[in-house]
């Protein structure tokens, strides 16, 4: 499985079919390990005054893949993920079966890759989304460099 627990950032582009030019799309996701699965905590920023949180819950099932459910301001999804291999690939939708998405998830130099499709019964959205884990920067104030810091 690529999901890794921390704290990890993305930044990316989503794409209505009737727009030319995508949105900025940026990422705040937690991940977390527990006994029983996954838990993703997640804020999608989608513009200045655009922001969904998302709880994703990923566990195993006894056949080989795993569930997935996810909870939004949007409403709430169920589905079906393959994680054991790359890429890993999932499939959501809502209880009414209107609003179906699909996403998968790769590496990508640093981090992980994250592209996905969306329809409702209106529109197709898709995205793309690269991930970073966050490194906590440890600040030290007797660090001494031997490397001239000018030009030579």
């Amino acid at each position: 499985m690529l999901l890794r627990t921390g704290h990890w950032l993305g930044k990316g582009s989503l794409l209505t079919e009737t727009q030319s030019l995508g949105q900025a799309l940026n990422c705040d996701v937690r991940i977390e390990n527990d006994s029983e699965g996954i838990t993703l905590k997640a804020e999608l920023v989608t513009g200045p005054d655009g922001s969904i949180p998302l709880t994703v819950r990923v566990a195993s099932n006894d056949v080989g893949t795993y569930v997935i459910s996810v909870r939004s301001a949007a409403g709430t999804f169920m589905g079906t993920a393959k994680l054991d291999s790359e890429p890993n690939i999932g499939l959501v939708w809502n209880d009414n079966q209107t609003v179906v998405a699909t996403f998968s998830v790769f590496p990508v130099s640093g981090g992980l890759g994250c592209r996905g499709f969306l329809r409702d019964t209106r529109t197709l959205y898709t995205w793309e989304i690269a991930f970073s884990l966050k490194q906590d920067v440890v600040k030290g104030d007797n660090v001494v460099s031997l490397r001239p810091r000018g030009r030579r």
